[in-house]
């Protein structure tokens, strides 16, 4: 059985979480759209407890991989030492992801 990693989400993603949900609770008036919404990003995170480095790096400075999810995207890297996947961010897929992810 393959070793699971321990998934932490840097205030900055649970930020952006919450404001993925008022977004499209929000604007669009679709509360049930909007859980669905941020369930399917936190299910697609939980993946990467078994699977952290299924998506390439990004950033070889930080580590940075990005994980796909509808029109959003994890930001994570991966402490092998400690067997910890660190999501910073979770961002909507059409924003200047590189300057987001400057150090």
């Amino acid at each position: 059985m393959a070793l699971k990693y321990r998934i932490i989400y840097a205030p900055s993603a649970i930020y952006d979480l919450d404001e993925i949900y008022e977004y499209i609770a929000g604007k669009f008036y679709a509360p049930d759209t909007a859980e669905r919404q941020v369930a399917r990003i936190i299910k697609a995170a939980e993946t990467l407890a078994v699977f952290p480095k299924m998506y390439r790096v990004r950033r070889k400075n930080t580590g940075a991989r990005i994980c796909s999810v509808d029109n959003y995207l994890i930001v994570y890297s991966v402490d092998d030492e400690n067997h910890i996947v660190n999501i910073s961010r979770i961002i909507y897929s059409r924003r200047d992801i590189d300057s987001m992810l400057q150090p």
